[in-house]
């Protein structure tokens, strides 16, 4: 943790960022093994989503909240996706359970299709900036930041994940009612 702290200037921030560390690391470390699918390399993936975080603990106000979890999921994911890119690996499809776990805390998705569940089952690049946005009201600079992309990328990135997600809840409302109709 020395190596997080030197990166850090407070003592109030590094305070935040070490109750980030314990109660989100394991977590984190669970999402990237998912995906990676190697003990080593979730760790490295955990240790970059740290780095990450240090450049963004003044946008986290509770440490603890489903904010935070939600973010800090994301960049363990985002990071361990950067890894296997790296690598030139394919992602397993556990990665799209892994995050829909960790930000529902469910262990299956539901029968019925809804948003969180469409959202779940879009493609990570398309998911994470729209959650970001939305979901934690980081601005499109922030998320083309932490993204690592041109802000037109996020403006079209979004678009389309939006796009994605009405056709996918509208093919499963014409499903229902043509089963009820």
């Amino acid at each position: 943790m020395l190596v997080y702290f030197q990166l850090i200037e407070t003592e109030e921030a590094r305070s935040k960022f070490e109750i980030l560390y314990r109660t989100h690391r394991d977590r984190m470390f669970s999402l990237a093994m998912r995906i990676l699918d190697s003990d080593a390399d979730a760790e490295d993936a955990v240790h970059q989503a740290f780095l990450k975080l240090t450049d963004w603990l003044d946008r986290i106000d509770d440490p603890r909240s489903p904010k935070a979890r939600a973010l800090l999921a994301l960049m363990a994911e985002h990071a361990a996706l950067d890894l296997l890119r790296q690598r030139r690996r394919t992602v397993s499809l556990d990665a799209l359970d892994a995050l829909e776990d960790a930000l529902t805390g469910q262990e299956t998705l539901p029968e019925r299709l809804d948003l969180q569940t469409a959202l779940a089952a879009l493609p990570a690049r398309y998911r994470e900036p729209l959650l970001l946005r939305h979901q934690m009201g980081f601005s499109v600079k922030e998320i083309a930041e932490m993204l690592n992309l041109s802000e037109a990328n996020v403006y079209k990135t979004m678009q389309r994940a939006k796009a994605r997600l009405q056709q996918m809840l509208e093919g499963e409302e014409a499903q229902t009612h043509d089963r009820h109709g």
